[in-house]
């Protein structure tokens, strides 16, 4: 089992306006992303806008991922869905894909916020393949957290790997990691915490905003396995500034619009996305690309 670890891009999807997906753009995405030093990648997560596309399109954009890899680094699969049958086709998708593991949330549109469907859920997903299995919880989404009754019941499932947490709480960042992170990988989605989880133990980030400047995260990681937590602080807080773009729309889905644009600016990919979806301002536009000349220049080409 490839070792899953450090900065793990939960990849964009690239699509036309009328929202074919651009299978040759995610190859030069994810060409882009180990380039710039990353430790993988995680397509059809949130940012890849996953609850929008057909099972099929999103087995083809797992099927993109693995090829454009490589074997480079490893390909996470995004595999949740509504209820458990249906998780089980998406693995078995990811599964003839060449995923190397599969993330999945809790099913969404029905919380699970009983303890005891929670339990059921995870060991009928973990049963049914031999992946190793992530944990996504991501309450706005799913409308629950994961429960300890639920958690303390699965933690010691043979390829039950990791648990994601992006509820943007440290509090429950520190519950995950002390109770089960002797058995369990804790990785942190929030941006928000990206200096305190690495000041305080995780395995790995989740950050959106990799997509178009990995090295600034990578460099984050780097810092942090060299104890260098003055370097690590620096990185850290540009991701809180250049964050400071997500403002531009009360849209939830708005820091993914503009890492879209930076990376158009780029000449990765479209800034295309899935609708509805508030559109940038000129003046969005200028802030992006001022990102996008700063990192040009401070990172792009540096030695990671």
């Amino acid at each position: 089992m490839k070792k899953i670890e450090g900065i793990i891009v939960p990849v964009l999807t690239p699509i036309t306006e009328e929202e074919t997906l651009r299978l040759d753009q995610l190859e030069q995405l994810i060409c882009y992303l180990v380039e710039g030093g990353v430790n993988a990648v995680f397509a059809n997560g949130t940012t890849g806008e996953f609850a929008r596309f057909s099972p099929e399109e999103r087995a083809e954009i797992v099927r993109t991922a693995v090829k454009a890899s490589n074997g480079r680094i490893p390909v996470l699969a995004g595999v949740s869905d509504c209820g458990t049958k249906k998780v089980i086709e998406n693995i078995r998708k990811a599964e003839k894909a060449g995923a190397d593991a599969a993330a999945v949330t809790m099913p969404y549109y029905f919380p699970t916020t009983s303890a005891y469907e929670q339990e059921e859920f995870i060991r009928e997903v973990t049963k049914a393949t031999e992946l190793p299995v992530i944990l996504y919880n991501i309450p706005a989404a799913a409308g629950c957290s994961l429960k300890k009754e639920a958690l303390d019941a699965v933690c010691k499932i043979p390829n039950l790997y990791g648990i994601k947490d992006s509820s943007n709480d440290a509090g429950y960042f520190d519950w995950l990691r002390e109770r089960y992170g002797g058995e369990l990988k804790i990785f942190l989605g929030a941006e928000e915490l990206n200096y305190y989880g690495l000041t305080h133990g995780t395995d790995g980030l989740v950050p959106s905003l990799a997509n178009p400047f990995p090295r600034v995260l990578s460099a984050a990681w780097k810092a942090a396995k060299d104890k260098d937590w003055e370097s690590c602080k620096v990185h850290c807080d540009l991701v809180n500034a250049m964050n400071e773009l997500n403002g531009f729309s009360d849209s939830w889905m708005s820091p993914n619009i503009w890492r879209k644009e930076a990376l158009k600016q780029m000449g990765i990919m479209d800034a295309a996305f899935t609708r509805p979806h508030t559109p940038l301002s000129d003046a969005d536009k200028k802030k992006t690309a001022e990102w996008v000349a700063y990192y040009k220049e401070h990172y792009a080409g540096k030695e990671l």
